[in-house]
């Protein structure tokens, strides 16, 4: 089941994707947003109403918004996958390297994304991204996964010069909507072997990243047990797990987003996310 939140007509709802179209939900359940929802184990709630109910408003007529439009807390793993260069040649880390992302820095689907006006040197990371769907503290690693409610994509994109401006990753990977989430989540149970998701990017037209989540480092179970052990994860709270090789940077010379660029994530069968790239 695909999830979504969206604006219509000057008004925020959200609902279930059905052919071609949205089952508004927030018309027939009593939840403010999705987040909700999933906090209050709703979502079976849904299923059972959009079996049976046909679309309300069709997908071209609205606006799209974050599957979850307020999370409180985004975490990333960084050089999670085994085609860096580095991570090849050391044998890998011990331990993931995490560290958390404003909303602000996103945009959604179909909205643009923003190079800023101090660097030239924006960047892509196609990601599967993680929704939390229960509150948790010290969750074993075998029970990782029961706390999930599903998946969308994340274009964790960072702007690269400023990453080196200091010893710190947080101000070249929060510029104001450098990335983007979206189009929606699926519900976890639309995803039967997370180890066999293909995540292939491209820039117009272009084929740029195209790796399989069977490279991956730490994998998704185990993020979620190791974040537990600093901070409760909650309902909402969303998960970027990391990137396959083919970034801007990676190409010689770099191949950096620039204005008129629209760039596409695939991960199936999440979906595809679109952006555009204007200038700031």
């Amino acid at each position: 089941m695909k999830l979504i939140s969206y604006r219509h007509e000057g008004r925020e709802a959200y609902g279930v994707v059905k052919d071609g179209g949205i089952v508004d939900m927030s018309a027939r359940l009593d939840h403010p947003d999705l987040k909700h929802v999933i906090a209050g184990l709703s979502i079976n709630e849904m299923e059972k109403l959009s079996a049976a109910t046909d679309p309300d408003v069709e997908l071209h007529q609205i606006d799209y918004m974050f599957p979850i439009t307020s999370p409180e807390k985004i975490f990333c793993i960084g050089r999670n996958y085994h085609a860096y260069h580095e991570v090849l040649e050391d044998g890998g880390p011990k331990w993931p390297s995490i560290f958390p992302r404003f909303a602000s820095g996103f945009a959604p689907h179909g909205e643009a994304i923003i190079r800023p006006s101090v660097s030239e040197q924006l960047d892509y990371e196609g990601e599967i991204g993680v929704i939390i769907g229960k509150t948790g503290r010290h969750i074993p690693e075998d029970k990782a996964l029961d706390y999930v409610a599903g998946y969308t994509i994340i274009n964790e994109g960072s702007v690269r010069d400023w990453q080196s401006k200091g010893t710190q990753n947080c101000p070249g990977k929060n510029f104001h909507r450098s990335g983007a989430i979206g189009p929606w989540m699926v519900t976890r149970d639309e995803i039967g072997d997370l180890d066999a998701l293909q995540i292939k990017t491209s820039v117009g037209g272009e084929t740029r990243q195209n790796g399989g989540s069977d490279m991956m480092i730490f994998k998704i179970p185990f993020v979620i047990s190791h974040i537990s052990k600093f901070t409760w994860l909650e309902p909402g709270d969303m998960i970027a797990t990391g990137s396959p090789g083919g970034s801007a940077i990676e190409n010689d010379p770099p191949q950096w987003l620039k204005p008129g660029d629209s760039i596409s994530i695939n991960i199936e069968p999440i979906g595809t996310l679109t952006n555009p790239i204007e200038a700031e």
